[in-house]
């Protein structure tokens, strides 16, 4: 007797023994202004929300892309001037040495 007394002392409680057990109506209620105003402004809040960052990161996107086809534009200037300085450099050195060997007597 003891044993099944602990056996039933230990099984878990079911759910049904805690739900709510209320009258039930014919008339149903009416519901909170929060849930209604949920229900009816949520998916537009959501509609809004998902295109504004969707905008974002297309203009994010085109900024970015912008801003570094900006920087190579001006890196590859750069490496033009001084492919330059160093083409003109060349020259200058090659007709030193030209004269130099030139006006040397042998």
């Amino acid at each position: 007797m003891a044993a099944k007394k602990i056996l039933l002392l230990s099984r878990p409680l079911s759910r049904t023994a805690w739900s709510w057990t209320g009258r039930s109506y014919a008339t149903t209620r009416q519901p909170s202004t929060t849930t209604q105003f949920y229900k009816t402004f949520t998916r537009p809040v959501a509609k809004v929300t998902l295109l504004a960052v969707f905008t974002y990161q297309v203009v994010y996107w085109a900024w970015a892309k912008l801003e570094a086809d900006e920087v190579r534009v001006e890196t590859d200037a750069t490496i033009a001037e001084l492919e330059a300085q160093v083409g003109a450099y060349g020259a200058t050195k090659a007709r030193e040495a030209g004269k130099e060997s030139g006006s040397k007597p042998k």
